[in-house]
C-alpha cells in the first residue's frame, strides 16, 4: 500500500488524550490539549508508516511520537489498512518511563 493519509478516528484522539497526554511534560500537554493539534500529530505519525498489506483486518504498528525537545514515546497504533483509519493507540507494551513526567526516559523492559 502506498503512503496515503490514515485518518484518526475520534476514539483514537480520545485514547491519545487518555493514554499519551499524561506522559508528556506540562509544557507539551498545554500545547497538545486541543483536539485539532492531536489530530494533526496523529496524521504526522501515520504518514511515516508504510503499510504493505491491503487487509480487511486491523493491524498493530509500532511507531514513535517525536515532539521537539522530548525523548520519543513508543506507541502501538491499531490501523485498519483497507479503510485507512487509525482505530486506537496505546503506549507500546514492555516500555516504561523510568524518568519523571517532566523529564521522561523510556526504557524497553522484558
Amino acid at each position: 500500500m502506498s503512503r496515503k493519509s490514515i485518518h484518526p478516528t475520534n476514539h483514537a484522539v480520545e485514547r491519545f488524550e487518555e493514554r499519551v497526554l499524561p506522559q508528556l511534560p506540562e509544557s507539551q500537554r498545554i500545547i497538545m490539549q486541543k483536539k485539532e493539534k492531536i489530530r494533526h500529530t496523529l496524521y504526522k505519525i501515520t504518514r511515516s508508516i508504510d503499510i504493505e498489506e491491503e487487509s480487511n483486518l486491523a493491524i498493530h504498528v509500532n511507531a514513535f511520537l517525536i515532539l521537539k525537545g522530548n525523548p520519543p514515546i513508543p506507541l502501538t497504533l491499531v490501523i485498519h489498512p483497507l479503510k485507512k483509519i487509525l482505530l486506537t493507540l496505546y503506549i507500546s507494551p514492555n516500555w516504561e518511563n523510568i524518568g519523571s513526567q517532566e523529564n521522561p526516559t523510556w526504557r524497553f523492559c522484558l
